[in-house]
């Protein structure tokens, strides 16, 4: 029998931690395909869920295989670009509170929204278009079914519309429909390019910096072709490595105008800032494009509403990177009411860029909303750790105030929407699924 230490309450037999070992050591050797059955390897030794939290992985397992597919991760595995499923913020390999926050919502809002109308053409995209723009908006699609449904509103997925095209969401209550539109606006191809490169060239660089006891700091440009960049990297290494002999302060030069400091450094090795070339965006003309698009899929079918996620970096990337909210909302507002002014047939944009870790004075929670010039924002903690997300809406000039404040509402109270969901499936609150001494850590990675 074994019993972990910090938690002694997780308690197992040798036998049991040898097999859910073997099957890790299995996967890593190419000897096993990656399956739902993996899961429960990959929690058994969790430091971070409780054993309701790992009772609870196994059900979030049992849910997707049955409303993705059994072999669902073998496709994902083998898509064109890394599938959702893996990332930092959903794949339990990622031993951290809003891992578990994000997976266990997406199976509540499975569970709960199944029986609604026009589920299985929502079931299907999410299991059959890879695409991660689309799976992000199928995302989408349930976070704002989820929140209706929280406050009782008739669901409905997928209806069709006058012109042959279909809305994503219906809300209805009483007299009053709300059509809601959801898209995920991603990374141009130049801008996912250059982040592919920054982040793959940050991991090697902390492993040469970790391997030499060095710290690394400079210009690392934009992408490169891999036979350059190997070579460039192995410059770097046969430096590193001399330096630990001889200390002291070396530069790198790399092809163009990048270069590298590398500085021995024994007790605090790893990188410091690290710059990439700065690559032209135009997600400003790209949002329009995606507004205008939903606009004519309408065609005097409207009003909708427009759920954006954006992914592409308006919020962060852009002249708006680290203001507060309330500067935030006093730019963009009036940017999205005069692109709405031509577009009829859509009601107001919701627009969000995710959850966001709450480690800085420019991204807080706030009790109240923020409205200035026909536009609201507002900022509510998430759980899972220290996250918030801020959204702002913003309606057509001098209507539909009474729809924008009903949104302000629902995502003012999003942070309780993930304990009404377990409740209602007889699961405990998310606080007893996860270690407390776990949720104070900030998360890694975020959908």
């Amino acid at each position: 029998m074994r019993i972990d230490a910090e938690h002694p309450e997780s308690e197992s037999t040798d036998d049991e931690m040898l097999a859910q070992r073997k099957i890790l050591v299995e996967l890593m050797k190419g000897e096993r395909q990656m399956d739902w059955t993996v899961w429960p390897a990959f929690v058994y030794d969790s430091k971070c869920l409780t054993p309701e939290g790992k009772r609870a992985v196994r059900w979030a397992a049992n849910t997707l295989s049955l409303t993705l597919g059994a072999d669902f991760l073998q496709q994902a595995v083998a898509a064109s670009a890394p599938h959702p499923i893996f990332s930092l913020g959903l794949w339990p390999a990622n031993d951290v509170p809003q891992v578990y926050a994000n997976l266990f919502q997406l199976t509540a809002q499975i569970e709960l929204l199944r029986p609604k109308v026009g589920w299985s053409i929502v079931r299907d995209a999410l299991r059959r278009d890879l695409r991660i723009d689309q799976w992000a908006s199928s995302l989408l699609q349930l976070e704002v079914a989820g929140l209706g449904l929280k406050a009782d509103w008739k669901i409905e997925f997928e209806r069709p519309l006058p012109t042959s095209k279909r809305t994503d969401v219906i809300l209805t209550k009483d007299s009053t429909k709300l059509l809601v539109e959801t898209k995920a606006m991603l990374l141009s191809s130049n801008e996912h390019e250059a982040d592919v490169f920054f982040n793959s060239m940050v991991g090697m660089l902390v492993d040469l910096a970790w391997k030499y006891s060095v710290r690394i700091s400079g210009n690392i440009g934009s992408s490169l072709s891999p036979d350059v960049q190997m070579r460039w990297l192995q410059e770097i290494e046969m430096v590193a490595q001399a330096m630990a002999q001889d200390g002291g302060t070396h530069v790198v030069p790399g092809p163009g105008q990048r270069q590298l400091k590398v500085v021995r450094e024994a007790t605090m090795p790893g990188i410091a800032t690290l710059e990439s070339a700065l690559v032209e965006t135009n997600v400003g003309k790209r949002l329009i494009d995606q507004l205008i698009q939903k606009n004519e899929q309408y065609g005097n079918a409207g009003p909708a509403w427009v759920r954006l996620g954006d992914y592409a970096g308006l919020w962060q990337s852009t002249g708006l990177q680290g203001k507060p909210l309330s500067e935030k909302l006093e730019v963009l507002t009036p940017f999205l009411q005069r692109v709405l002014a031509v577009l009829p047939d859509l009601a107001g944009v919701i627009l969000s860029p995710g959850k966001t870790p709450a480690d800085n004075n420019s991204v807080e929670p706030l009790n109240t909303p923020i409205e200035k010039n026909g536009g609201i924002a507002i900022s509510c903690p998430i759980p899972g750790g220290n996250r918030v997300r801020e959204s702002m809406i913003v309606p057509q000039v001098g209507q539909f105030h009474q729809s924008a404040r009903l949104f302000t509402d629902w995502y003012m109270q999003e942070g309780g929407w993930l304990d009404w969901a377990l409740m209602r499936l007889g699961y405990p609150p998310f606080d007893t699924l996860v270690h407390p001494s776990e949720q104070v850590k900030n998360p890694v990675g975020s959908p």
